[in-house]
């Protein structure tokens, strides 16, 4: 009998989705993990056969999948989203009172408080099997960020802050937001030493905030910095029709056009929301293999879907990089993004099946985040970032349709087990590294001081 090779942890009996290539599964299958990394996967009895571990997962049928990779998530806000009031806007614009409610929130974050947030929104993202997050520039302080991901062990992409050098129609009364040119371009790339460990699991990239609040020369001096640095290039773009047509009237275009015509577009840049493309703009999208985060919820929240045509569907069959961001949790939370992806859609009388939208949320991710030689599906020489599913929920049955069930009904509920460079984070769906009491306690303390700074009664 040949000696079998020694591994750190089998997971087996596992229903396993790699979202490699081939889009390869296995009913059966087995994962072996050795330290940070997958070192085999296939069917459970040839992985056991070779592979021996000290300690092992039996997933007892349940399905597994690479960790989501969510590529767009306002970390600070992460409480604010959840403190605003409820309000009937009576076929209004909800714009302008969002934008009041969000902006005195936010005006009441100091470092405790962003701290808090981000704790609370790596107990959030990883019971919903969410192992990675990019944060858009709009941390106040991204050490506050690397706290939460050291404390919870959750990945996190941080940018150098509010980096903004025209007023636009958004955020401009936001304190610590500044505006300015030379100190936006001199700010560029301050965050980007966090890339030389390649061991860490806080990153960098370069992000602009967009939407109207940064000039041509902000923007290509930051695709400059992402294209030296080999990083990504982020920014909000199109969110809305008044977004979209702010641009038209100072570019005197369409943006997506104007962008191609200035040399801004490339692999490397990661654009937020582009819910309002206009047909020229398409073909700019396509051709420059930019790759595009789609928000669902934050569509269906504003409205977007009622007076646009969702692009998404479209974009995806043409092979765009289509990739997946909760933006901030007003009305739905991690888990809910495959689903609604999904209705929205079919609203639309489009269609997008279950296993295209868990790529768009693990290997799609990764490639946006240009990590995808090392995260994003469950190959040999990738990271294990791996989330176990459990199959003890009635959306889980019956079993023979195991992929619908699991991502579109159960959602989140199955999250049994959530690992992170092979690293236990959740284990029977609670936090392994800290007391979760605490982590709501510590929020609790700082939603009252926000509340209070606010001005905000209850």
């Amino acid at each position: 009998m040949a000696k079998k090779t020694a591994c750190d942890l089998l997971i087996r009996n596992a229903h396993i989705l790699t979202c490699d290539k081939k889009n390869t599964a296995y009913t059966d299958g087995a994962i072996a993990i050795r330290g940070r990394d997958i070192v085999a996967v296939g069917p459970d009895k040839a992985i056991a056969a070779k592979y021996e571990a000290a300690r092992s997962i039996d997933a007892r049928g349940g399905l597994v999948h690479p960790g989501f990779i969510d590529m767009h998530y306002h970390l600070t806000f992460h409480m604010v989203g959840k403190m605003i009031a409820e309000a009937d806007f009576g076929g209004e614009d909800p714009g302008p009172w969002v934008a009041d409610q969000y902006t005195r929130l936010i005006n009441a974050v100091e470092d405790e408080e962003e701290y808090a947030s981000s704790l609370l929104l790596g107990l959030d993202m990883l019971k919903s099997g969410v192992t990675s997050v990019m944060d858009p520039g709009s941390a106040f302080e991204p050490e506050n960020l690397a706290r939460a991901s050291d404390a919870l062990g959750f990945r996190v992409s941080v940018a150098d802050p509010w980096l903004l050098d025209e007023k636009g129609p958004q955020i401009s009364d936001i304190r610590r937001a500044t505006v300015g040119r030379k100190a936006a371009i001199k700010g560029l790339g301050k965050q980007l030493w966090r890339n030389k460990d390649k061991d860490s699991r806080v990153r960098a990239h370069i992000s602009v905030y967009g939407m109207g609040n940064d000039s041509d020369e902000l923007r290509l001096a930051a695709k400059a910095c992402a294209d030296r640095a080999k990083v990504p290039f982020n920014m909000h773009q199109s969110q809305s029709v008044d977004d979209a047509e702010f641009d038209d009237r100072r570019f005197g275009r369409h943006p997506l056009v104007h962008f191609e015509d200035i040399g801004l577009l490339g692999k490397n840049c990661v654009f937020v929301h582009m819910n309002v493309l206009r047909p020229d703009e398409l073909d700019p999208v396509v051709d420059s293999g930019l790759s595009i985060v789609w928000s669902p919820t934050n569509s269906w929240y504003y409205g977007a879907r009622q007076t646009v045509k969702t692009p998404f569907p479209s974009l995806h069959k043409r092979g765009v990089n289509i990739c997946i961001g909760l933006d901030v949790s007003k009305a739905a939370s991690f888990g809910d993004q495959i689903y609604t992806a999904y209705l929205l859609a079919r609203d639309q009388n489009e269609y997008i099946s279950p296993t295209d939208l868990l790529r768009m949320y693990t290997i799609n991710g990764a490639k946006a985040l240009m990590m995808d030689k090392t995260l994003g599906s469950l190959e040999a020489g990738k990271r294990a970032d791996i989330v176990i599913r459990n199959n003890d929920t009635p959306e889980a049955w019956p079993r023979h349709n195991a992929v619908r069930h699991q991502l579109l009904l159960a959602k989140s509920r199955t999250v049994d087990t959530v690992l992170v460079d092979g690293e236990v984070l959740v284990k029977g769906g609670r936090l392994t590294r800290m007391d979760e009491g605490a982590v709501y306690e510590t929020a609790d303390q700082a939603a009252r001081v926000m509340r209070k700074r606010a001005g905000l009664r209850g």
